[in-house]
């Protein structure tokens, strides 16, 4: 077994497969991109679609289609135009939602996904030109088809996801910016939110944890870990924030019960996208799983650390030049099973509260965070 503490960077592996360019022939209105339906995937294809901006006309605007849930992520993003939200993202569209994208008149469409069903309503919206992979046999219906090889079951991938998507971009005729992941501009002041405590905002050092994992199981590392990390950050004169949906808010309380309440605040289910925005942007440092909220600190430029299990560091890993993956490679790794097989997903308890306490001093070290000391021994803890 070979042990990872591997420190991500903007430099991704090259363009996967450099596709001949298919400029595309009639923007009339502008360009309309189904983004992915995740928001660890949404985030992953934002160097994509900001790539996808260069290439429109000045006369023509950039939209995109997304989950209703995760559209105020596009509404931090100044570069695009309109959005087109989607109440039931895994069903056939509604008539609402076919004439939104048909009266915005785009002459190009770009699909970011795999779904055959959005390329049909993409057509019964009168949109001429699509491109995307030719996936589950909707090739017939894209005028550019970009096959991506399969991955090799049980191997680690030798591209990130967010260059395949930059593939498709670049193919059109962008490039990726300088800065790789697009700048947001949160519309609205720290202020104006609801639900969230100033504390969270203003305290000096404010540790995020992200415990969940919509994904699975499989990939959450256990709550007590986290409760002891967080113990040790609050032991050093921190507060610590719980963050995650809903389904998550049970772990998260876990978790809140053996920290003190005045120095822990459980935020999970209460708050939306902006209100994640600004937390991560106060944040001093994060500790999160294979999660969207993974890549939503890291793009947030954030510095934080995460436990990767049972899924590719290599293929999904933040991209971020201030995250950590620790890892430690099993023989049944990357799985990508949802639940361990063997009742016991080894590759995530490997990862021990003090590797990630040892590993989170030293880059409380190197990030200049002015941790208080205390006054007991701490060499149990790393």
């Amino acid at each position: 077994m070979k042990k990872y503490v591997i420190r991500q960077t903007p430099e991704l592996p090259g363009i996967p497969v450099p596709f001949e360019k298919i400029p595309p022939g009639n923007f009339r209105n502008g360009v309309i991109v189904r983004m992915p339906n995740h928001l660890g995937d949404a985030v992953m294809a934002l160097p994509a679609l900001a790539a996808l901006k260069q290439i429109i006309p000045a006369n023509c605007g950039l939209f995109v289609i997304t989950p209703a849930g995760i559209s105020q992520l596009y509404r931090a993003l100044p570069f695009v135009d309109d959005i087109v939200p989607l109440a039931r993202p895994h069903k056939f569209w509604s008539r609402g939602e076919i004439r939104m994208v048909k009266q915005l008149r785009p002459g190009v469409a770009v699909l970011f996904n795999h779904s055959i069903r959005d390329a049909i309503c993409l057509k019964l919206a009168r949109i001429p030109e699509l491109y995307g992979e030719p996936t589950r046999n909707r090739g017939f219906l894209l005028k550019g088809k970009f096959p991506f090889p399969p991955k090799e079951k049980g191997q680690y991938s030798s591209s990130h996801q967010a260059m395949r998507y930059l593939a498709i971009a670049e193919a059109l005729g962008g490039k990726a910016i300088d800065s790789f992941m697009p700048e947001f501009t949160i519309p609205c002041a720290p202020g104006e939110l609801t639900g969230v405590t100033p504390a969270v905002f203003y305290h000096p050092l404010v540790l995020t944890l992200a415990p969940g994992a919509a994904y699975g199981a499989a990939k959450r590392w256990p709550h007590e870990y986290y409760a002891k990390v967080g113990a040790w950050w609050i032991r050093h004169g921190g507060i610590c924030v719980l963050c995650g949906s809903k389904a998550e808010a049970d772990i998260c309380e876990k978790i809140q019960k053996q920290l003190p309440g005045k120095r822990c605040f459980n935020l999970a289910g209460k708050t939306d996208l902006f209100s994640l925005m600004y937390i991560f942007r106060f944040s001093r440092f994060a500790i999160t799983n294979d999660s969207g909220l993974m890549h939503l600190a890291a793009a947030l430029k954030c510095p934080g650390l995460t436990v990767f299990g049972p899924t590719d560091l290599f293929d999904t890993g933040p991209v971020s030049s201030q995250w950590l993956m620790l890892h430690e490679r099993e023989k049944c790794a990357p799985c990508l099973k949802r639940v361990c097989p063997y009742n016991h997903p080894v590759c995530t308890l490997k990862m021990t509260p003090t590797m990630v306490i040892r590993t989170l001093k030293e880059e409380a070290a190197r990030l200049h965070i002015p941790l208080e000391k205390w006054q007991r021994n701490d060499s149990a803890n790393g």
